[in-house]
């Protein structure tokens, strides 16, 4: 243990002083470990099996092997991190009601996910397409609510589903007004809700790497809370955006014209026809506000 965390922390050291030490490198780290953990237990093992006599040979085998998994977790490129949405199955949340808002909650443990508006025109009773693929699990859909608002949470039905990972597509019908929820532990994210009707969207994870394309039809919160979070936020030109930024180690990026300063800017639109308020809560936060 001495050995692994004297290793990271010389290894984090020579990152920031050759300025290579970004936030893509912490993230990669981090769903590398998320994803190949076990490995952990087999240093364990061989730790205890070096106490064994005629075995001390296992102790520097041990620590070879150390080194080899922390350059593995900080360089090795994480699929999950690559931008590919490979998906294999295909559902469709449905209604038979007139409903004014559609609230959607997604509690999967990692997920690659994109969030998009139909490309044609769907009929009402389609209110939203999901293509996914879940590793080693199907998909759970639990369906509640009333007359006016109805809601679809979207989980593993693995009972070792905190081990799966995740891609999803989720296309939505602009002609509802959207709430969705996202809980997970890591999350790689395309949110073009630009077209999009989504009132709240709120994002609660513990690594986020994700563009935001603002929806640019209505009024919309977005909120934010994060251990981790590296992206990208797109304004369109006819929105108002009201951006709160909190944390620890923080940069906030953009050649946008605004007004304030520390936690708190508003950035100017053409005409301001709508509002959008963000949110992020974070430890470690680096985003750009475009247009």
């Amino acid at each position: 243990m001495k050995l692994a965390m004297g290793l990271i922390f010389v290894l984090v050291g020579i990152l920031l002083i050759f300025g290579i030490f970004t936030g893509d490198t912490l993230l990669n780290a981090f769903v590398n470990l998320i994803n190949y953990w076990p490995i952990i237990l087999v240093f364990i093992g061989l730790s205890i099996l070096s106490g064994v006599k005629g075995l001390k040979w296992l102790k520097y085998l041990n620590a070879l092997l150390t080194v080899c998994f922390i350059l593995f977790i900080f360089f090795w490129p994480s699929a999950f991190l690559s931008g590919s949405r490979t998906v294999s199955e295909t559902t469709l949340l449905e209604t038979a009601e007139e409903l004014t808002v559609v609230e959607i909650q997604i509690d999967l443990p990692m997920v690659n996910i994109r969030i998009e508006a139909m490309e044609a025109a769907a009929p009402l009773s389609t209110v939203a397409h999901v293509d996914y693929k879940i590793r080693g699990a199907g998909l759970k859909i639990e369906e509640s609510g009333s007359a006016t608002l109805k809601k679809w949470t979207l989980k593993a039905d693995s009972n070792l589903s905190w081990l799966t990972s995740s891609t999803m597509v989720l296309k939505l019908n602009p002609a509802y007004k959207y709430i969705i929820k996202l809980n997970t532990a890591a999350v790689n994210g395309s949110f073009d809700i630009a077209g999009l009707k989504v009132e709240e969207l709120d994002v609660n994870c513990a690594v986020l790497k994700a563009d935001f394309r603002v929806p640019a039809v209505s009024n919309s919160r977005i909120e934010v809370k994060t251990a981790i979070s590296n992206g990208d936020i797109f304004v369109p030109e006819n929105v108002r955006a009201f951006l709160r930024a909190t944390a620890a180690i923080k940069n906030v990026k953009s050649d946008l014209n605004k007004t304030g300063s520390g936690e708190e800017y508003i950035y100017e639109g053409t005409g301001n026809e709508y509002n959008t308020n963000l949110s992020f809560e974070s430890a470690i936060l680096n985003l750009k506000v475009l247009r």
